[in-house]
């Protein structure tokens, strides 16, 4: 009576027990044909230091894992880490940027990792600057004219940073003027013709600079006389502007460009007269 007892028991427990080894079979056969299910995580025996060898079986952290055996290869100072492929390798943890107190623990730019923490990169007197949209940079913002005084501060053209401040760099009396192509200039604007009072305030022709301000080249006496373009020197040439006396020019007798006649050559107080002829 008791066996047939077992055997009825056997009999209605066989459909759960299926249920569990088709359950298992499944799991297994998820993970790739070189895996094995640990804990419901597909690894390689082979190369996993946390499960070398078999489920739950872990390498110390000195020890690599490589065809089911956790081996010691690392040298003195040198923890094994394994990469991302599974491939172990050795490094130092007090001093990898990559792994810095730990495997995988990667420091950040411009840090590096001393003694195990991950730390400022650059070195005394230096500061880490990232740009926008480029490769972050150590410099010293005391002296450098892209970063004066912070990341990013630029000082202007003609400019140069001095102590983290930036201060003109053209000589005393001159100012920093800005040229429409190629690189700027320092002028004196109290005598350039072509900076005269402010930075591009160009003098008109027959003019020069005088303490900042546009006045007549010629003398009390003369006259700037400029051509419109319709006017021509003897030979054919376009007449350059410049000064003369009316009062007694003959090709500018009275007024610019009023030449006296072949009649009378001779320009006397402005007016045209014969050779032989006397004013009043």
């Amino acid at each position: 009576m008791k066996t047939r007892t077992l055997a009825f028991a056997l009999l209605v427990a066989a459909p759960s027990l299926a249920l569990v080894i088709a359950a298992c079979g499944d799991e297994a056969a998820s993970c790739g044909k070189s895996q094995t299910s640990c804990n419901g995580e597909c690894v390689n025996l082979a190369n996993d230091p946390g499960n070398c060898g078999a489920c739950g079986k872990t390498c110390q952290t000195t020890e690599l894992c490589g065809n089911g055996v956790c081996n010691n290869i690392c040298g003195a100072g040198e923890s094994a880490c394994q990469g991302d492929g599974g491939a172990g390798f050795c490094t130092n943890l007090q001093s990898d940027n990559a792994n810095c107190g730990a495997c995988g623990n990667g420091c950040k730019a411009l840090e590096r990792c001393n003694a195990g923490q991950c730390g400022p990169g650059c070195s005394s007197g230096q500061t880490g600057c990232i740009p926008e949209g480029g490769a972050p940079y150590c410099v010293n913002v005391q002296s450098d004219g892209l970063n004066c005084g912070g990341c990013n501060i630029a000082c202007k053209a003609l400019e140069f940073c001095n102590a983290g401040q930036c201060s003109s760099a053209c000589s005393s009396g001159q100012t920093g003027c800005l040229a429409d192509a190629g690189p700027g200039y320092c002028a004196n604007t109290q005598t350039d013709n072509a900076n005269c009072g402010a930075c591009g305030t160009l003098c008109a022709a027959l003019e020069k600079c005088t303490t900042g301000k546009c006045q007549s080249a010629c003398t009390s006496s003369q006259v700037a006389c400029i051509t419109d373009g319709g006017q021509l020197a003897p030979d054919g040439s376009s007449l350059a502007p410049y000064c003369t006396n009316t009062t007694s020019d003959n090709a500018n007798c009275g007024a610019c460009f009023s030449a006296c006649p072949y009649t009378s050559p001779k320009c006397v107080g402005g007016s045209c007269y014969a050779l032989d002829a006397t004013p009043g």
